[in-house]
């Protein structure tokens, strides 16, 4: 059974990283930022001895498939995590489509 989890990839290594699993069994960590109102991720990973961060906005992050073995390490390789459609991709970072129709409880209220 695999699952849809948000991923970041060493452009070196090619190892697929799932978000909010940090610290990885193989020495590497993401770490997430905010800059200015754009969420942002730096990997520092194993592989470049955890010198050099690689950085990722929002919109960069890859939705992927993850495989079960994957998603108990945290992450994995292209044969274990796999990205999915970029449809599916774009849509799952699109606040406006969940906040469309989106009504304040406290409209209206009255405050003290």
């Amino acid at each position: 059974m695999s699952r849809i989890r948000h991923c970041v990839e060493c452009p070196n290594c090619l190892t697929r990283y799932l978000i909010s699993f940090s610290p990885y069994g193989n020495g590497s960590y993401l770490v997430t930022t905010m800059y200015g109102s754009t969420e942002e991720h730096a990997l520092y990973c194993s592989c470049r001895g955890g010198a050099l961060a690689t950085r990722w906005s929002g919109r960069e992050v890859m939705a992927c498939e993850v495989s079960k073995a994957a998603y108990d390490r945290g992450y994995g390789t292209t044969d274990e995590i796999w990205p999915i459609n970029n449809e599916m991709q774009r849509a799952s970072f699109d606040p406006s489509t969940y906040l469309r129709n989106w009504k304040s409880p406290e409209k209206g209220k009255s405050s003290l």
